[in-house]
Parts: C-alpha cells; sequence; structure tokens
C-alpha cells in the first residue's frame, strides 16, 4: 500500500501517524526488528528500545523544511522481509509525503481495505494504490534489489517500490504509474475519470476521495476474483485512468526493451 498525502507536518500530524504505524502492526500481528532514518540512510540497524523511541527521535522537534525519513521492517539475512513500513515527510508545495506499507501475502483484502479507509479518514490523501507488492531481502546480499527488479518483466500484476512508487513524491503532478487492486483518487484527478464506471469495477465516494478497486463483493466479503476475471478487470480499468497513466523512468535494473513491455502489461490485447 502506498499513500501520498499533502498535510502540514506538525506536532498533531505526527501523533496521527505513530497511530497509523500502530494500526499497521496490529493488523500484521507482526513487528519490526529493524529501522533505517534519515541519518543512517546507507544503513540498516536492529531496533534498540522499541520502535516507538526510533518513530520519535526521528520526528519530534523538527520543522520538516527538508525531508525526514524512515523505515522499518523485520528483514533478517535467511529471509525476505513480510513486514515493512516508509515514512517521507516534509513541508513542501511540490514534493508530496509519502507511505508505504507491504504485510504478508495472507492478510485479507478487507483488513486493507479498511486500513485504507482508516488513513483516507485521518489524512489528506490525494493518490493511494495497492495490490501485489516485490518482496525482497536487502541483508542477503547486495543485488538483490536488481534481481527482484529483473523478475517483474514477468509478474505481470506486482509491483515494486523501487520501479512504481520511488519517484512519485515528485512526478505526482503528471499522473500515476498503473491500476491496482484498489486506488483513492483525489477530487482533482476523479473528475478525469469521468461519471461512468464500467461493470465490474467497484466505486465509492468517501470524504470526496474515488475509491476504485476490481475486488469481489459477495455476501459482505471482499475476496480476490479468479486470475481470468483479474486480467480482464485490470485492463478495463486502465483504460478508465488512461488519462491520468503516466510512464515512469525505466529502473536502471531492467533493460529497456523489458520496460517497454512492463510499461505496456495493462493494456488490451484485440485479436
Amino acid at each position: 500500500m502506498v499513500f501520498y498525502f499533502k498535510d502540514w507536518i506538525d506536532e498533531e500530524i505526527v501523533a496521527g501517524l505513530e497511530g497509523i504505524t500502530e494500526t499497521f502492526l496490529l493488523m500484521t500481528h507482526g513487528e519490526f526488528t529493524k529501522k533505517r532514518g534519515t541519518n543512517d540512510y546507507q544503513n540498516i540497524r536492529n531496533i534498540r528500545g522499541g520502535w516507538r523511541k526510533v518513530f520519535h527521535r526521528e520526528f519530534d522537534g523538527k520543522d520538516f523544511t527538508c525531508t525526514h525519513y524512515l523505515q522499518f521492517n523485520n528483514c533478517a539475512p535467511q529471509y525476505l522481509q513480510t513486514i515493512h513500513a516508509c515514512i517521507a515527510l516534509v513541508n513542501s508545495e511540490s514534493i508530496y509525503n509519502y507511505l508505504y506499507f507491504q504485510c504478508p501475502v495472507d492478510t485479507e483484502w478487507s483488513e486493507i481495505y479498511q486500513f485504507m479507509e482508516y488513513i483516507n479518514r485521518s489524512l489528506n490523501v490525494l493518490y493511494a494504490s495497492a495490490g501485489y507488492e516485490m518482496a525482497i531481502n536487502v541483508l542477503h546480499y547486495p543485488g538483490s534489489m536488481g534481481y527482484g527488479i529483473r523478475a517483474l518483466k514477468s509478474l505481470k500484476y506486482v509491483n515494486s517500490e523501487e520501479s512504481d512508487w520511488h519517484n512519485l513524491r515528485f512526478d505526482f503532478w503528471f499522473g500515476i504509474p498503473c491500476p491496482n487492486f484498489i486506488q483513492i483518487l483525489s477530487p482533482e484527478w476523479a473528475k478525469k475519470v469521468g461519471a461512468e464506471i464500467p461493470d465490474g469495477i467497484h466505486a465509492k465516494t468517501e470524504k470526496e476521495k474515488l475509491f476504485l478497486d476490481i475486488l469481489d463483493r459477495t455476501s459482505g466479503q471482499i475476496s480476490e476474483p479468479a486470475l481470468e476475471t483479474i486480467e480482464v478487470r485490470f485492463q478495463v480499468l486502465y483504460c478508465l485512468l488512461k488519462p491520468l497513466i503516466i510512464l515512469p523512468e525505466r529502473t536502471r535494473f531492467m533493460k529497456k526493451e523489458d520496460w517497454a513491455k512492463r510499461l505496456r502489461r495493462f493494456e488490451p490485447v484485440y485479436e
């Protein structure tokens, strides 16, 4: 899940972000064991004294005239990270604030949807997106990021922070990189989508933000459709969001031809 939001960062917002982080941990039944902050950006370090201590040391008493960055995860050399949170905050007219969360693959879609509703009620969300994400292990060996990104060329419905979300804090003025299982659009961007929502796409408006998703709803439950249905709905959603779609810069880990194919992965195929 990624969130781009435009709130003036002050003590109240920082307190709200602490609550959001706690809610994420409750949802995932996980814990943070590693951290990376603004002053030790190149290194991942063990958490000592609990994640809250690290959180307050990074964000308390700052004026946010420059970006303050904090990353938590549960990565270890012997396995992939399954819990990951990243917070990037700045008071700027041209750069958006950023939240990124990665949770275990067996997390219920209903919990993810409710978590996104909660954040939308807590922050001025301009754009949010949720779907399958590439898991990595930055502690295992230095090339793990590149290996994972290159694997994306054969994983049509999987995203990654490096390829899809990394630079959107700066490029958000121009558009979004791709459709996803769930997305939230600001009122300004919702106008570009149009009022008529195609069959198979679920839509609702909350706090003037447009929620769109391709999930199934039966008997009050939210579930993932069959793969064939996912493919059709992604194509329909891509056409609906086409006025907002931008072409992100190619990640350094993927060849030009593979990147070009990836950018077209949601386009309908006509025979």
